[in-house]
């Protein structure tokens, strides 16, 4: 054998070697970062839209919420990274369990990490939530990846819930165009009951209000009698958008909540495609337009859909939740997202979502008026 030749197969042998080394040092590892000693599990994610790689069920929440023999309603929310603190509090605010859609991105990934850690050290996180997350596919990618994700059990939770503030704050925040509807959807679909509350994650519930709706609930929404329960949402909020959040006769509303212990509901008329409320519907009953850019009319589409598919809306008494802290402006992020979906998106899905409307509920345009985006 020649010597150039020995050479060269030296070389090959070395790197192969090489590249082998650094396999095993988990310099190739998609997702955390792995130690010594430390398990790996293969997660298969699935493919949305020709846009977005899904995995539901990332975490499993421990308690199912059905001793009393109801169906519990659970809290479906969405969410970045750059939510985590919000995220982290929920389950003090909600007595029952909960479903989070996280959304990711390149450069958000390590927040799985923090995730998994806070579910496997909070004792009330695991009890109540389940999480399952997304992002958005690279230009070219044809299919989704299986993740390897490794397991965090080298940090201990004393060490982890005594420096939960630090660990936080090296979650790196993402920087995308935010699926709002398409992260609520997940969160109801990947949700373990049947009846759903869909909620910004940043709204702060009245007190025990899982426990109080969990009757009512499980006696108006079925997924068949086409009927969805309204929460009313703070009058402090509604000043900043009216429109939006218009419920008439609050005199009414505190004067049945004060008669009696007993939580009720009574039909109120549909408002306008403005309308933003809160509906707490069924897992059967219809679903977000995840088409809808970012900041348009996300949640509005979805209560004008259920005007026109014939659903009716009923007014809970007693129960209530309000926004943390005061919207007073848009940050200079989010105004450049109203600028990028209106330019980009907003004719599109308008001009879609009016046409499924229309085709679908010829007949109730007089009952819902039209869409305005």
């Amino acid at each position: 054998m020649r010597p150039a030749t020995r050479s060269k197969i030296w070389l090959t042998i070395s790197f192969v070697v090489f590249v082998v080394f650094l396999y095993l040092l988990g310099f190739f590892k998609n997702g955390f970062h792995l130690k010594r000693g430390q398990k790996e599990t293969e997660m298969p994610t699935i493919m949305h839209n020709d846009e977005f790689c899904i995995l539901y069920n990332f975490l499993d929440a421990t308690d199912t919420f059905r001793e009393d023999g109801l169906e519990p309603v659970t809290l479906a929310i969405h969410g970045t990274s750059e939510m985590m603190k919000m995220i982290e509090a929920k389950p003090s605010n909600w007595d029952g369990p909960i479903s989070l859609g996280l959304f990711l991105d390149f450069h958000s990934t390590n927040a799985l990490e923090y995730i998994s850690i806070l579910h496997r050290c909070d004792a009330e996180f695991q009890r109540k939530v389940t999480v399952h997350f997304a992002f958005r596919i690279s230009p070219f990618q044809d299919k989704c990846p299986v993740i390897n994700i490794g397991q965090t059990e080298n940090i201990e939770c004393e060490v982890f819930l005594k420096n939960r503030d630090k660990y936080r704050n090296s979650v790196t925040g993402s920087f995308q165009l935010y699926p709002s509807n398409l992260m609520r959807n997940i969160a109801r679909r990947g949700a373990k009951s049947d009846i759903h509350f869909i909620a910004d994650v940043d709204m702060i519930m009245s007190e025990n209000f899982a426990t109080k709706i969990k009757p009512i609930a499980n006696e108006m929404i079925d997924g068949k009698n086409k009927k969805l329960l309204v929460v009313r949402v703070d009058e402090f909020h509604r000043k900043f958008f009216f429109a939006g959040h218009q419920i008439k006769n609050l005199s009414d509303w505190f004067k049945i909540s004060d008669a009696s212990d007993t939580i009720s509901a009574w039909e109120i008329p549909y408002s306008s495609s403005s309308w933003e409320i809160q509906p707490i519907l069924h897992r059967n009953d219809l679903y977000n337009a995840d088409y809808f850019p970012a900041r348009m009319r996300v949640m509005q589409s979805l209560i004008y859909s259920s005007c026109r598919a014939g659903y009716t809306f009923h007014l809970l008494s007693h129960v209530f939740d309000v926004h943390e802290g005061v919207k007073l402006d848009d940050t200079a992020y989010s105004k450049s997202v109203i600028a990028h979906s209106k330019k980009y998106g907003r004719q599109i899905a308008y001009d879609r979502y009016v046409k499924e409307m229309n085709e679908k509920y010829p007949d109730t345009i007089s009952r819902c008026g039209t869409f305005v985006m």
